[in-house]
């Protein structure tokens, strides 16, 4: 398997001025490329883990970007205006690298079976955000269903993994899919321009009392009520207990494993998510 260089790689397509002067590109999936090199590296197709790696990421960054868009009609300020312009064209951008990085390599199928994802994954986008809507998702279901979506265009090379490893590439997928929404979360819970629709918001609502979730139900909500509900809700010891778990997860599936997966990449995978766990984390506290 090549050293793991992916997000390097990437800041080919990414790290353009005018992108970055005007909207801004989403969290790169780190944790779920290595765990896709680390696999397929052990499989006839390990010439292009790397290759795979960062297309794959690519088509996410995409679609992560475009679903920053609004959907709120009504006038915009010139620089709001730029910023949607930016984010539809930086989407569109970066899935065009993906489809180039495919068809040079010669890898045609994998151009399709990653497009068949992304349709799957805006199918079920839709449907999530129709419950979403409408105020009939709770804080489990909204993670779990992020989680899926977070899953699916790396599912597209299940087919590749040996049968002995596939329950452990899903499982793994899906703790270590789990543990970066858990992450956004910790950072999107203190986030008053970013609360709406997040694992905070549904939490509340669901356990909230008539005039918390009278406050939910509004357009807009000062900083200060949103931060006294985080507070209150204790979100942020409530994610930190689902981050804890699924950690835990991960190193009771890899001390099972009879074959070790390279430790050593296992090792950088999870020690963002350990830090976070660490008393003194700062990102995390509530006061």
């Amino acid at each position: 398997m090549n050293s793991y260089r992916v997000p390097q790689l990437a800041k080919k397509y990414t790290d353009y001025d005018m992108i970055r002067q005007h909207t801004e590109i989403p969290s790169f999936p780190d944790s779920r490329a290595r765990l896709l090199q680390v696999f397929v590296g052990r499989t006839d197709e390990k010439v292009h883990d790397e290759l795979y790696a960062l297309a794959t990421s690519l088509v996410q960054l995409a679609m992560d970007t475009h679903d920053r868009i609004d959907t709120i009609s009504g006038e915009r300020r010139e620089q709001e205006m730029r910023s949607r312009q930016l984010n539809v064209l930086a989407g569109d951008y970066l899935s065009s690298r993906f489809y180039q990085l495919l068809a040079h390599a010669g890898r045609i199928e994998m151009i399709g079976k990653l497009s068949g994802a992304v349709s799957e994954v805006n199918a079920r986008k839709m449907t999530l955000y129709e419950r979403m809507k409408k105020l009939l998702v709770s804080a489990e279901e909204y993670l779990r269903e992020t989680v899926q979506l977070k899953m699916q265009l790396f599912l597209s090379f299940s087919d590749m993994i040996g049968s002995k490893e596939q329950s452990l590439w899903n499982s793994l997928l899906s703790e270590i899919s789990c543990c970066e929404m858990i992450a956004e979360e910790l950072r999107r819970m203190n986030d008053d321009q970013n609360f709406y629709h997040s694992y905070a918001f549904w939490h509340i609502y669901e356990h909230g009392n008539d005039d918390e979730q009278k406050w939910l139900r509004q357009p807009e909500m000062d900083a200060r009520t949103w931060s006294r509900m985080v507070l209150k809700h204790r979100i942020g010891e409530v994610l930190l207990d689902k981050l804890r778990d699924c950690t835990r997860r991960i190193q009771q599936l890899l001390q099972d494993e009879e074959n070790p997966l390279g430790l050593h990449e296992f090792d950088a995978i999870l020690e963002p998510y350990l830090t976070y766990l660490q008393p003194s984390h700062a990102a995390v506290r509530e006061d």
